[in-house]
């Protein structure tokens, strides 16, 4: 990104800094430097100057300043007001910020945006702990809703939390679901994205018998006689769903472009200007360009393709595809207009490790309850989950990217996925001087110990879940008694990967959680579920220490940049950088860390543009 003449002339405000500085995300303390970031004469008038404001750049030393110039879309200046006045001018529009803090706007490193979008519509069962009546109940005020729908048409019904139905155990099956006062298809998508329960509707339209083999890459679950139960997993998920009719291609696109419409309003009313979708299809590249031709795309995306084990065993190929893809629809961006990039793979290498799914790959056996629920005998079992793709598949689709100049985003919860795509992506290192790869590992719920450092090693990013990391039924009912006491110290940990030397970043993966960045801060901090609605599900989770506030932020803004490849443009407040900002109600760096998920943000600053405003920020 080339920077005008003028913002190159002035002065560096910083000497060399080491790599090891660059890593800075164990810095606790911030650094005030109002007094060195000279104006240079020659500079035109700002068009927008943030004053009196605490501004965390979080740069390599996480300076503060007390206000901001921005203009044609670019920060220009940082430094005290009377430092900025000589940047504003008769038409500059400035907001005195009454010492509110800004900061850089987040970056979610792993999202799901147009499914985030269709989820604020749905019939949604709202990620509850609901009892199999209370689901019925639910999914048939959705019915009664829904009545003019047609017979054959389908209903799915999102947000269904697996782990915690009532009680503890309870299931849905296709002889349940077939209890509802309908002909039609249901589908009741678990809200990991990894299951989902068909009645038998659902399950004779979408033609599977008790002889339909699995997929490559996921599960129809059988009972002891065959027969298919209507749970299934992965890609037998989608398998079904594919099956489900389509509206005409027009309809189709602009239901993608309302939800594509709704996902960035929702996403800027969080503070989030730049976003990773990590499982693109063709039609979501085509909403975010229907998005930006009307006006209303207002955050920076990368996409990545995702590529099924069957795909990726050809893959150069597979690799072409992703730059097709890249050439047809690559959106150009600059400060001012947000562009779309597609330049990575998304593959899939195992499933989820929470019960009763358990189709995280894992080293060893998972545990199961050989007792009762009152009296539990926990020990290990067979059961050791699914490897998608294996060591020497995952090698040879890592390789063939790397060569075209992509990257890959690799979904991995089990240590035996991790430790088996650290394997891979350390081959292709051998094999490749290749600074763009920066293969990101994502969720990485329980991992061997021994591969904590492989990540600074090989340069490999853990994108974290945060907010997963608190008691809450799915880890302290089924993750962590299913781990056994030694493999539940390793469970949905954050801090001991810092200690380690990993670069953090975060994603929220919403929809598969409720769209809460704020929440996802505090818990990666504190370890504790703010309203735990048991006595289980109280106190911190596990023994990681979790993450100070500065390298929680860090983990928001410029390691999520980072693992985008956008450093250079977004992720910290410093001049030349696209002016990407928000402004919050709290200094999160001078409050108790359990108050951190109460932020509001005020303002949300996209190139210099106001994309959000709260209705109690006044003008």
């Amino acid at each position: 990104m080339k920077k005008p003449d003028w913002i190159a002339t002035w002065p560096v405000r910083f000497g060399a800094i080491a790599a090891a500085t660059l890593m800075a995300s164990a810095c606790t303390a911030v650094s005030h430097q109002e007094d060195r970031v000279p104006v240079a004469e020659s500079a035109p008038p700002a068009e927008l100057v943030l004053t009196n404001a605490k501004v965390y750049t979080v740069d390599a030393t996480n300076s503060v300043y007390q206000a901001i110039a921005i203009r044609d879309g670019l920060i220009i200046a940082l430094g005290s007001d009377a430092q900025i006045a000589p940047l504003i001018g008769p038409e500059t529009r400035r907001l005195d910020l009454h010492q509110r803090m800004v900061m850089p706007g987040l970056i979610d490193g792993h999202m799901h945006p147009l499914a985030g979008g269709a989820m604020l519509t749905a019939c949604s069962l709202d990620y509850e702990p609901l009892t199999i009546d209370q689901i019925l109940q639910r999914i048939t005020v959705c019915l009664k809703e829904d009545g003019k729908k047609a017979p054959g048409e389908w209903l799915r019904v999102q947000a269904w939390f697996r782990q915690a139905t009532q009680p503890a155990g309870a299931d849905l099956t296709a002889e349940i679901l077939d209890r509802l006062p309908t002909d039609r298809p249901v589908v009741v998508q678990a809200s990991d994205f990894h299951s989902m329960a068909g009645n038998s509707a659902a399950i004779a339209a979408a033609g599977i018998t008790d002889d339909t083999p699995n997929p490559s890459d996921g599960e129809i679950v059988r009972d002891e006689h065959g027969k298919a139960t209507g749970i299934f997993l992965d890609g037998a998920m989608w398998q079904v769903i594919g099956s489900a009719p389509v509206p005409s291609a027009d309809a189709q696109r602009q239901i993608n472009l309302a939800n594509a419409r709704a996902a960035v309003q929702a996403v800027n009313a969080q503070g989030v200007t730049t976003l990773l979708n990590a499982s693109a299809r063709v039609e979501d590249m085509e909403a975010w360009a229907d998005l930006r031709d009307e006006g209303g795309l207002t955050t920076r995306a990368v996409f990545a393709v995702k590529l099924s084990p069957d795909e990726a065993a050809q893959p150069d190929q597979a690799a072409a595809h992703i730059i097709d893809l890249a050439a047809r629809y690559t959106l150009p961006g600059n400060a001012k207009a947000p562009g779309l990039v597609i330049d990575r793979a998304k593959l899939f290498v195992d499933g989820v490790v929470q019960a009763p799914a358990q189709t995280g790959a894992m080293i060893a056996p998972y545990f199961r309850n050989f007792g009762s629920s009152a009296h539990p005998q926990w020990a290990p079992g067979e059961k050791t989950g699914s490897l998608y793709f294996d060591e020497a598949l995952l090698t040879r689709i890592l390789d063939a990217l790397v060569s075209r100049g992509l990257s890959a985003h690799m979904h991995t919860t089990g240590d035996k996925a991790i430790h088996v795509t650290l394997n891979a992506i350390q081959t292709v290192r051998q094999r490749h001087d290749a600074p763009h790869f920066r293969p990101a590992l994502a969720h990485d719920e329980v991992i061997d110990p021994q591969d904590y450092q492989r990540f600074a090693q090989l340069g490999a990013i853990p994108v974290l879940s945060l907010q997963w990391g608190k008691p809450a039924p799915d880890t302290i009912n089924t993750l962590v008694p299913q781990m056994g006491p030694e493999r539940a110290r390793f469970v949905e940990t954050a801090g001991k990967f810092h200690a380690a030397g990993a670069r953090i970043a975060f994603g929220s993966d919403w929809p598969i959680e409720t769209l809460d960045e704020w929440l996802a801060m505090q818990i990666a901090i504190t370890r504790k579920n703010p309203d735990p609605t048991e006595e289980r599900y109280k106190g911190r989770l596990g023994d990681d220490p979790g993450l100070n506030i500065a390298t929680a932020i860090r983990a928001f803004t410029i390691n999520a940049a980072y693992s985008l490849n956008m450093e250079d443009r977004v992720g910290s407040l410093e001049p030349g950088k696209y002016a990407d900002l928000i402004v919050i109600d709290r200094d999160l760096t001078a409050i108790p860390a359990e108050q951190i998920a109460d932020t509001q943000v005020l303002l949300t600053v996209l190139g210099g543009r106001e994309v959000y405003r709260a209705d109690s920020f006044a003008q």
